[in-house]
């Protein structure tokens, strides 16, 4: 499979987004971003991407500093009861170092109260055996998407053989495009192409310059068996 897959499933943008907004996810959604060292995202150190240092990031010791740029924000649509940290994170740190929840957490969550039926339906489209974690990756302007990789390649090999999904809903993409690095091989994605894809997200990736607001929900889950 490749690393950027467009998914053929129609929805209604600009109606999903009005829904979304509604709820108010960016004052409750919580900052993504890296650890940078001499100046460059932890994930890019041989400089295969543009240099963001304008873009707020962690310093060596951990401490934020706010730039010019804001970055991504997440926020958690699915939970998992009596498991806070499904609440409000994606990355946990276990015995294999930081890992995505959603690989620790390889199982069915449950709709926050607040989610909207649109959402929900939309995502039913898909069939899945089971929904786990489904987060806003947004961002509103003046914002960089930062340098990062979501999971590490060989634990996304293993999650996708055995029917784990990593899909992408396009709402809104905010004039910016995806960018990711496969080998040594660059790639630019004009987001605005498409309504839903997927993508690998061990790949180091970012997105350029984004000018509204952007708005992407991330859908994990698993494959039914049969498929």
């Amino acid at each position: 499979m490749n690393a950027f897959q467009p998914i053929n499933v129609d929805f209604d943008q600009q109606s999903l987004y009005n829904d979304l907004m509604s709820t108010d996810m960016f004052d409750k959604s919580f900052l993504a971003t890296v650890i940078y060292t001499n100046g460059r995202s932890d994930y890019d150190k041989d400089g295969y991407f543009q240099k963001y240092d304008d873009v707020t990031h962690y310093d060596e010791n951990r401490k934020l500093i706010e730039n010019k740029y804001k970055t991504f924000v997440n926020y958690n649509f699915t939970h998992i009861p009596g498991i806070p940290a499904t609440y409000d994170t994606c990355y946990l740190d276990t015995f294999r170092g930081r890992s995505p929840i959603w690989h620790v957490y390889d199982t069915a969550w449950q709709w926050k109260t607040d989610t909207p039926t649109s959402l929900i339906d939309i995502i039913g489209k898909f069939d899945l055996d089971y929904v786990s974690c489904v987060r806003l990756v947004g961002q509103t302007p003046p914002s960089k998407g930062i340098v990062h990789a979501d999971a590490r390649y060989r634990d996304n090999l293993l999650y996708f053989r055995n029917g784990g999904v990593a899909i992408t809903l396009n709402v809104s993409d905010g004039g910016g495009h995806l960018q990711y690095r496969v080998g040594d091989q660059m790639h630019e994605v004009d987001e605005s192409k498409y309504k839903c894809w997927h993508f690998d997200d061990s790949m180091p990736h970012c997105t350029t310059e984004i000018f509204s607001p952007r708005v992407q929900i991330r859908v994990f889950g698993r494959k039914k068996r049969n498929e």
